[in-house]
């Protein structure tokens, strides 16, 4: 008989799923739309130290590269291939004639003087020499290497292109950390610091998404916009220079008691939530405030119970329900 009333039981009664309400610090969201810039001083010109041509270009502006990445192949100019190639030369010969002179004094034919003066000599033709060898003039071909990761922000010149000593070739721009500068309402100003987090995602594509913080306000409001220039400190890689980003910033406003939003429902009567309590649903009316995350502020008093998340549409008031396991 006690069997008969149990099953009974269970059949009027809703399966429902629960969660306690939690105390939490309630944010208020504000957001902003702005592009990704490099910092200032990230970009580096590169150029090369002496004439020569572009025989290879292997980069490309917009081009992902890493530290070490080759971005392009110089010849020599041939006016300094030819300086190398006279000094090598000069060399040769000053060596020769020390090694001849050396034999002209061993059988008495030259002066000691003679011979210093012919050492003397390859000792210039050795030094002149070596200060080609430094200025690079006896490599045929050198590579330019990126210094460190970046992107490829512009490329002077052509593969083929001549150009004259110092030129710049290549710029290209550092990725480890970027800036977004969003602008927001002017009332939100002031509920701002520096430091504070901001999620940042690609308008195009929401999983492409970084943490930044705060790194500016700005004390004066664009005159074309109307809106406040917020500046977004954050370590690069998903996102890349040039791309438009949403910025959400979570402002901490104030502790307060919360339930999931899908436990507050609405009718005629205002918002209400049902709370489990010696396994019957007890309808609450409720004053709903600030939504946090999928949280929302309740403003009155709730009993230390359990609120239905899940099957609360179909509760009426003192209603019997079992809980799933979770």
């Amino acid at each position: 008989m006690m069997l008969l009333c149990n099953l009974a039981l269970a059949e009027g009664s809703v399966l429902v799923e629960t969660a306690l309400p939690r105390k939490m610090v309630m944010h208020r969201e504000i957001s902003g739309y702005g592009t990704v810039v490099p910092e200032q001083g990230a970009a580096m010109n590169l150029n090369y130290p002496r004439a020569g041509r572009v025989s290879r270009l292997l980069a490309s502006q917009g081009q992902l590269v890493s530290r070490g990445t080759v971005l392009l192949e110089v010849s020599a100019d041939p006016s300094g291939m030819l300086a190398y190639s006279q000094a090598e030369n000069a060399v040769e010969f000053a060596r020769g004639e020390l090694v001849r002179v050396k034999s002209l004094f061993e059988k008495q034919l030259a002066t000691r003087s003679q011979v210093e003066a012919a050492d003397r000599s390859l000792k210039d033709a050795e030094g002149a020499l070596k200060m080609q060898r430094e200025m690079g003039n006896g490599e045929k071909k050198e590579r330019l290497l990126s210094p460190f990761d970046g992107v490829v922000s512009s490329v002077v010149l052509s593969e083929g292109d001549r150009f004259s000593a110092g030129t710049n070739l290549i710029q290209v721009t550092r990725t480890d950390f970027l800036l977004v500068r969003m602008g927001i309402a002017q009332d939100d100003r002031n509920l701002l610091a520096m430091g504070m987090k901001v999620h940042l995602a690609s308008v195009f594509n929401k999983k492409e998404d970084v943490t930044g913080e705060v790194a500016q306000i700005a004390g004066q409001v664009d005159p074309q916009t109307q809106l406040v220039s917020v500046t977004v400190r954050f370590k690069g890689g998903m996102l890349l220079p040039g791309l438009k980003v949403r910025g959400d910033i979570a402002i901490p406003l104030r502790e307060a008691i919360a339930v999931p939003r899908s436990a507050i429902l609405k009718d005629d009567a205002g918002a209400y939530l049902f709370q489990v309590q010696a396994g019957r649903a007890h309808r609450v009316s409720v004053e709903a405030g600030l939504e946090d995350q999928g949280w929302v502020e309740v403003k009155n008093a709730l009993q230390n119970a359990p609120v239905v998340t899940l099957g609360n549409y179909e509760l009426e008031d003192s209603m019997a329900v079992r809980e799933a396991k979770r």
